[in-house]
């Protein structure tokens, strides 16, 4: 394939990245009904998952061998970090650490902080 091809790809990859880079798939208690909350959640994962395929992709085309230096492309890497931090941090820590949960009486940014 040529390297004109896997940068176009990247590109497109990287659209699919910032996507689902800074939806949250945490449960909001906000809504009336617990189908609607279900619907927004649903279409939300499949959002973020897709945004995780095409992490995974981008990757598996830059990490492979022989690659041409123009596939190493600086936003798409950026990206994925993006990706991947937010949803480190809102997503898998506060599920298992209550710590990074966030605080619904306080502010936005308002992080819940035990010691």
């Amino acid at each position: 394939i040529s390297s004109d091809k896997l940068v176009k790809l990247l590109n497109i990859l990287e659209k699919n990245i910032q996507d689902g880079s800074k939806l949250s798939t945490m449960m909001n208690h906000d809504h009336d009904a617990e189908d609607e909350e279900k619907l927004w959640r649903d279409l939300i994962m499949e959002r973020v998952t897709k945004s995780a395929d095409a992490c995974l992709t981008a990757l598996n085309i830059m990490t492979s061998a022989h690659m041409p230096k123009a596939v190493y492309i600086e936003d798409v890497i950026e990206r994925v970090l993006q990706f991947t931090k937010f949803h480190l941090q809102n997503t898998l820590y506060p599920q298992y650490d209550p710590v990074y949960r966030v605080d619904p009486h306080g502010g936005e940014d308002t992080i819940l902080l035990f010691f």
